[in-house]
């Protein structure tokens, strides 16, 4: 089992003289302390990592998710933990959805200042295969959808949905060039959904989960679905802003039981 809290841009990016005048705590040492409290888990620490790269494109200035690369940096990382060789970015096929304008816009009340920088939303689509299978909310399977999906026609708004086709209960990742039964379990918000295609070559199979639908709609526990599907790796993999939320932590809880 490993385990994944990742700062925000505010604890990566934002200049200390003026996070020392936010009501706000250290992240890092939010994040020190929740892993010290993990025991028999693997914790995959990225906070150093960012900070190194903090002037680099691993953000979005208009929305609070993380972009494809600074999702990529920290797979390297849960990669070296594993023992893998992490594949090189030009190995994928990068994709490129510029105008987009995300949470934080839309949030601020749509400032002028921010639609006068919109972001670019960079996917990296894995040369494995782009198919994956889809469970919805309704119960319905939708099969060989795109893991990066076109959003070159998609709004200002949504185009951090080209990645697995956004937050959905329970997706599946088959990887047509390995045969080794090799499965990984991810459990995820949304910050996941820009990490789980860079997995895609490690394994025969990955199962992503979004614990905040998936129990109402598949209905199984983790441990069932470790022993449905084989899985030897399991990755709760959130955004440090979710550890905030008891909604969110009860329902990781109610997962894991």
């Amino acid at each position: 089992v490993y385990d994944m809290i990742v700062p925000n841009s505010m604890g990566i990016c934002a200049p200390e003289s003026i996070v020392a005048n936010i009501n706000t705590s250290d992240q890092n040492k939010a994040i020190n302390y929740m892993y010290s409290g993990m025991n028999d888990v693997k914790t995959v620490s990225v906070f150093d990592t960012l900070k190194q790269h903090k002037n680099e494109y691993i953000y979005f200035r208009t929305d609070h998710h993380w972009t494809a690369l600074g999702a990529y940096y920290a797979y390297c990382e849960f990669a070296k933990l594993k023992g893998l060789t992490p594949t090189p970015l030009d190995r994928f096929t990068v994709r490129e959805f510029p105008n987009y304008l995300g949470s934080f816009y839309t949030s601020s009340g749509k400032l002028p200042q921010l639609a006068a920088n919109p972001d670019t939303v960079y996917a990296y689509q894995p040369k494995e295969t782009n198919s994956i299978d889809v469970l919805y909310e309704n119960g319905e399977w939708k099969y060989g959808q795109e893991i990066i999906s076109d959003m070159s026609a998609a709004s200002q708004g949504s185009k951090y949905l080209t990645f697995i086709k956004g937050d959905r209960p329970l997706s599946i990742i088959r990887n047509p060039e390995l045969s080794d039964n090799s499965a990984c379990i991810v459990i995820k918000e949304s910050y996941g959904n820009a990490f789980v295609p860079f997995l895609v070559a490690h394994y025969q199979t990955v199962y992503i989960v979004d614990y905040r639908y998936f129990s109402s709609v598949d209905g199984r526990g983790l441990l069932q679905l470790c022993t449905d599907t084989g899985a030897k790796d399991v990755l709760f993999l959130n955004n440090i802003s979710a550890t905030r939320s008891k909604s969110l932590v009860q329902s990781i809880a109610s997962l894991a039981r």
